[in-house]
């Protein structure tokens, strides 16, 4: 796609040239003005169907397959195939010699039962392991519902108690205050002398409060919003920084150019400086945010607080009700004379040891069934159980009576299904044993491929597309079916995605193991806005192509979506008939141009 790209490219910037030359001589005789104007073709946006197809290759193969054992101990009398060969349904392919088919019944009877015996007793303990780990991954749940709320409990205690606490705490400090206010009023007629001094110290001590709460605290809050908005500014910077890294190291993993290349490193180093920046900020207003001013205490301006604390008052009261948070009372809570008001948490803390145990007990019977839920199953495998199955199929084998095993060779082979022989290793006069492997047919009605997919592709084919699948000189419709969710490496090291796509209706002219080419039909549009591939260019910021908007080459961002080998699908940034820029050429972008209509390559040519 791209060399054809780059082909049409050519000739269009040819086309252009001798357009522009013709122009200049035809303007020429006009007007001297429009000399100067470049002529560039464009193409329109139309509306048409677009369809995705992708290409692959693959292995037919058969969706079903048998393998016939031999039910007797007898001699092949006639062997009417051979590897390779097609057979139709009910042809009986194989006759057994029922001459010596006497067999010790009773020791194959004994066999059975004790077969029998091991895989009840097999199974039984099979199925006690698989429930004794479904059971503890039943508990697993149950418990850490129950250590959920256990948890939620052990918080609402914890909460119930502080609650208490503080409560009390504010009883004392009541009893404080009241016995703080007597005192007071008792110390009042000591104050007399000192008022004025006082009154000197508290109005310094409420102009610093004022200062600290109308200036200090609100220049302090103010830088640390700003400190917190420029790190929330980093922070979007460097997200914006990382997007534009995982775009450009996506369109280098699709691409890995030089450009591509050299566009991921600068991306790289552009989230890098803009993750230090980040940090930095953040380590800023960290700091600031720990730096809090320290707000002015009525100690700060007493000569001696032993002697003056008498009478005055620093605010703190009514700092509460700005949100401030002080302990400072002037008196001790816990004093003889105010007492003590102390909460009774007992109850409360005895409950919460009782489920402090009660969780750990929990987290414990947790962990022990995690410890069975997530051990290695004792239970059977699917495997184990299909050779119990046929285990118990060969015992019954052993066990049939004379009459059922002539019974058995006179019925001989026949075929179940139309098929191919796929394997076989037996010839007519042979002696086989009961359960030897005779041959193999694999069902021609029910042929299928199994490709392999490009990881690109993954996300565009789905099951129940329709396939358009060639074998040889015969094309055969057919479905995919089934859909591989594990990339595998191919003898290349490249990871492929497998597929299967069945074969709708298959004939005679199938041959399983050959190789055939399939069409995926993955995807499609009807009736929308389409443009030439060649006219998109992809960046770093998505699709893009060029317009001319007031006679200048302008750059026009667009959404894409279904592509094929020659349209693309305009979902968002063009509508239908409007004109696009076919080559650039040597123009750039605010270049004045004129528009012409694109020329066909037979056009051009002449």
């Amino acid at each position: 796609m791209k060399k054809k790209k780059s082909k049409k490219k050519i000739i269009i910037g040819a086309a252009a040239v001798l357009v522009v030359a013709g122009g200049v001589t035809v303007a020429g005789q006009r007007n001297s003005t429009e000399n100067q104007i470049p002529q560039v073709q464009v193409v329109t946006a139309e509306k048409g169907d677009v369809e995705e197809i992708v290409d692959a290759t693959g292995t037919v193969g058969s969706e079903e397959e048998k393998t016939y054992y031999s039910p007797v101990n007898a001699e092949l009398k006639t062997v009417s195939f051979s590897q390779g060969d097609v057979v139709k349904k009910g042809t009986k392919l194989i006759e057994f010699n029922t001459e010596n088919l006497e067999k010790d019944n009773r020791k194959a009877e004994l066999n059975l039962k004790s077969t029998k015996y091991d895989t009840k007793d097999t199974r039984k303990k099979s199925d006690k392991a698989e429930k004794k780990q479904k059971d503890a991954k039943k508990n697993v749940q149950e418990l850490e519902k129950k250590i959920k709320d256990k948890k939620a409990y052990v918080s609402s205690l914890k909460a119930q108690i502080s609650a208490a606490q503080r409560e009390a705490a504010a009883q004392a400090k009541a009893q404080a205050a009241a016995q703080a206010q007597a005192q007071q009023q008792e110390a009042q007629a000591k104050a007399q002398a000192e008022a004025k001094k006082q009154e000197e110290i508290q109005s310094k001590y409420q102009a610093a409060l004022y200062t600290y709460k109308t200036e200090t605290l609100p220049q302090y809050q103010q830088q640390l919003s700003d400190l917190n908005a420029q790190y929330n500014q980093a922070q979007s910077d460097y997200n914006q920084a990382d997007t534009t890294y995982q775009m450009a190291f996506a369109t280098w993993q699709a691409d890995p150019s030089d450009e591509n290349a050299q566009a991921l490193d600068n991306a790289e180093t552009a989230r890098t400086q803009a993750q230090l920046t980040m940090q930095q900020a953040q380590q800023t207003y960290n700091d600031l945010k720990q730096q809090t001013p320290k707000m002015p205490v009525l100690s700060d301006f007493t000569e001696s607080s032993a002697d003056y604390s008498w009478g005055i008052s620093d605010g703190s009261d009514a700092d509460d009700s700005d949100g401030e948070d002080s302990s400072y009372s002037g008196y001790d809570n816990s004093g003889s004379d105010g007492g003590t008001v102390t909460a009774d948490t007992s109850a409360l803390e005895s409950a919460l040891e009782t489920a402090s145990d009660e969780l750990a007990e929990l987290q414990s019977d947790l962990a022990s069934e995690k410890a069975v839920a997530e051990a290695d199953s004792t239970s059977l495998t699917k495997e184990e159980k299909e050779k119990l199955k046929v285990t118990d199929n060969l015992s019954e084998l052993d066990a049939k009576s004379a009459e059922e095993l002539v019974k058995e060779g006179k019925k001989g082979i026949t075929a179940e299904f139309n098929g191919i022989i796929s394997k076989a290793d037996i010839k007519q006069g042979a002696a086989v044993t009961q359960g030897m492997e005779l041959f193999t047919i694999e069902n021609t009605d029910k042929a299928s491929v199994d490709v392999t997919l490009s990881k690109y592709d993954y996300n565009t084919v789905k099951e129940g597309q329709s396939v358009e699948i060639t074998l040889g000189d015969n094309t055969y419709q057919g479905t995919v079916i089934k859909m591989s969710h594990i990339a595998v490496q191919n003898e290349k090291g490249t990871p492929v995605i497998s597929a299967t796509v069945s074969i709708d209706d298959p004939d005679e002219d199938i041959f399983l193991g050959v190789d055939a080419k399939v069409k995926i039909h993955a995807a499609s549009a009807k009736n929308v806005v389409t443009l030439p591939v060649e006219v998109i260019n992809i960046g770093k910021e998505g699709s893009f192509c060029y317009v001319i908007e007031d006679g200048l080459v302008t750059k026009r961002n667009i959404t894409t979506g279904i592509s094929s080998e020659d349209y693309v699908e305009i979902t968002k940034g063009i509508k239908e008939g409007e004109e696009v820029i076919a080559d650039l050429g040597d123009y750039t972008e605010g270049m004045e141009v004129q528009a012409v209509p694109e020329q066909t390559g037979e056009d051009a040519d002449e």
